[in-house]
């Protein structure tokens, strides 16, 4: 099975290279980024770092295709990829290649990545098909084919707890059908399998020490919450700390002490591995921020439920929840200078600019970050919303309007962009399809927001 490789895992001549492709992303130009990638993991083809840059500059670049655009790529690929999959058989890594310059042309080109996933399976890079199939997943959520696929991959690198959740999700689409209910049962034994590590052989005792361990390594990755195993933890990655410098075992103890509500020797240890690593890691900076805001909230809940015990408690609440914000906002857009093309920080950042009610700001960010094929349902709604508070309807409109054309899932899924739509409408003084939008929600959801006071209000 191979594993990725990061940038410190190729020469210096590779390096430039993808150094001049992420500055030309930064300058919007998608083309030539994307050839420039493209000859990068032509010869790293498991660098992830590449990967995760090409495929943002593919978004881009794909919001900006016509529907002509979109017709000649799906046909462009109609034609190659039965080549692709006979390629593949020989070699691999060509197939992947291949798929990756249909992809350059049109990211969401479903026969494609497709393609591509069951390439790098053939090549043992089971961490690329993922990538591809979660593509698929992220745009069609329910397409139950894509799920199998992407949980049999999940199983291949015996990632338990994600093979458990989309059978969790399959069997949401299901709840009445027996095979599938007794498929997500197998799949909690399989996540429980290789969490635990129950199957190991030997005597009662080992088998304790496996469960103990079991226990750590399922509270570690956020699958067990229950803070009095958290010292399981403390007590496991101290002990290896005194062994052998580990900065995982630092951010598995960290998170430990949060669990724990120490949240002064989490920061202690994440700051640590921040210093040792030289760079900026966003999932440890994250960390650091969950650390510190979690003691502000602390803080916040003491003087509430408290407050005879302070001095203008009132005013330390107020000033905290100030402190708290601006915290936030100063690592969110620290977080965004360093990492420009990062569409997950681009969506942080534009919602802590919506919840200051900065919408100018927050709809320059959203629409960066729209580029990110999770994030895209959401920032089109945001957008709307963004310009709804700018007073600007008729925008707003064709942007709920776009959100709920690409929206496949359940109605409870279309409560918000319908509900925005309708008081866009209202705004415009256009009330019948006002009505539309409301009463749609009203019959799937009597309690969403005031839709019920808008609906007696009409009939009244």
């Amino acid at each position: 099975m191979l594993e990725p490789k990061t940038l410190q895992d190729v020469t210096a001549a590779l390096r430039e290279v993808y150094n001049r492709a992420t500055a030309a992303g930064r300058k919007r130009n998608w083309d030539y980024a994307i050839e420039l990638m493209l000859s990068v993991i032509l010869k790293e083809p498991t660098l992830e770092p590449a990967r995760q840059e090409l495929r943002n500059y593919e978004a881009g670049k794909s919001e900006n295709i016509g529907f002509f655009g979109k017709i000649i790529a799906g046909i462009s690929a109609a034609f190659k990829v039965p080549k692709i999959r006979v390629l593949a058989k020989k070699d691999a890594f060509k197939a992947m290649y291949e798929c990756e310059k249909l992809l350059g042309k049109y990211l969401y080109n479903w026969s494609a990545l497709n393609a591509l996933a069951d390439a790098a399976g053939s090549a043992g890079a089971f961490f690329i098909s993922i990538e591809a199939l979660e593509i698929i997943r992220g745009k069609k959520p329910n397409n139950e084919s894509n799920l199998r696929k992407l949980a049999d991959y999940y199983k291949e690198i015996k990632d338990g707890m994600s093979y458990l959740r989309i059978f969790q999700e399959i069997g949401n689409m299901h709840p009445n059908d027996l095979q599938v209910q007794a498929e997500v049962r197998s799949a909690l034994a399989f996540s429980t399998m290789h969490e635990n590590k129950w199957e190991r052989d030997g005597s009662t005792q080992e088998k304790a020490y496996h469960k103990e361990e079991g226990e750590a390594e399922k509270l570690a990755e956020g699958s067990m919450h229950d803070a009095n195993l958290a010292q399981i933890l403390v007590q496991k990655y101290t002990k290896e700390l005194e062994e052998k410098e580990s900065s995982e075992a630092r951010r598995k103890l960290a998170e430990a002490y949060l669990m724990l509500n120490e949240y002064d020797k989490a920061i202690e240890q994440l700051t640590t591995v921040q210093e040792k690593l030289g760079i900026m890691d966003t999932a440890i900076d994250k960390l650091i921020e969950k650390a510190y805001v979690a003691n502000i909230d602390a803080n916040i809940k003491e003087l509430s439920q408290n407050p005879d015990q302070y001095e203008e408690p009132e005013t330390q609440i107020r000033e905290l929840r100030e402190h708290r914000y601006q915290y936030r906002f100063g690592r969110a857009k620290n977080r965004a200078e360093i990492y420009p093309n990062d569409t997950q920080i681009r969506y942080d950042l534009a919602m802590l600019y919506f919840e200051a009610d900065d919408f100018d700001k927050a709809l320059e960010e959203f629409q960066k970050a729209k580029r990110n094929p999770q994030r895209r349902l959401s920032c089109i709604i945001h957008i709307g919303r963004c310009l709804e508070n700018k007073g600007q309807f008729d925008m707003a409109v064709i942007q709920f309007k776009d959100a709920l054309s690409e929206m496949q899932g359940a109605p409870d899924e279309k409560m918000e962009p319908l509900y925005y739509l309708g008081t866009a409408y209202e705004a415009l003084g256009e009330n019948d399809k006002a009505m539309e939008c409301f009463k749609e929600i009203y019959q799937n959801n009597i309690n969403y927001k005031d839709v019920a006071q808008k609906i007696q209000k009409n009939y009244k």
